[in-house]
């Protein structure tokens, strides 16, 4: 017979992201069975999931210009769109703590994250060159341009998104 797997933070910080989506609330819960063992308190924990975003927003913008677009800064902003379809309950809590960070550290995390994001999406799309304040408002303008259309697509289904060019050959097909 089969021992179960030690927990692990990764196997904790899996499970706090399922009761996200689960919970569908944008908050961080804290009922989860060994975060008081691998996290140091919320400040923490919102560390790891402004990582586990930003580690999946980066890898959609590498996916994204893989296939070298002729339109960079579409596939930019499709890659945000692609990076809040996976981890929308993640996005959803970081928005949250934007709004409402329980504490000074934790707003600092929130605000340095998002400018990292931006100065990233303003860097793949080809539209800065630099880590600097002039990407960072390049990056949030891209960022905006993905929630408004996320916006406009709400009003339709929920589908699963197109990782090809085939896929999203066919969804243009069968709207």
């Amino acid at each position: 017979m089969k021992d179960d797997p030690k927990p692990s933070r990764a196997c904790v910080l899996h499970a706090v992201i399922e009761e996200i989506l689960a919970r569908n609330d944008g908050q961080i819960p804290t009922d989860i069975v060994g975060i008081d063992t691998f996290f140091d308190g919320i400040e923490d924990l919102a560390n790891a999931l402004l990582l586990r975003w930003h580690t999946r927003l980066v890898a959609s913008l590498e996916r994204g210009l893989a296939d070298e677009p002729e339109d960079r800064e579409d596939a930019v902003i499709e890659a945000w769109q692609h990076a809040n379809w996976i981890y929308w309950g993640v996005r959803k809590v970081i928005d949250d703590l934007a709004d409402h960070p329980p504490n000074t550290e934790v707003a600092h995390a929130v605000r340095a994250t998002a400018r990292n994001d931006w100065a990233a999406m303003a860097l793949a799309a080809g539209l800065a060159s630099a880590f600097d304040e002039p990407a960072v408002r390049v990056g949030h303008r891209l960022e905006l341009e993905a929630r408004r259309r996320d916006l406009v697509q709400e009003s339709g289904p929920r589908v699963p998104w197109p990782r090809t060019v085939l896929g999203k050959v066919k969804t243009a097909l069968t709207r």
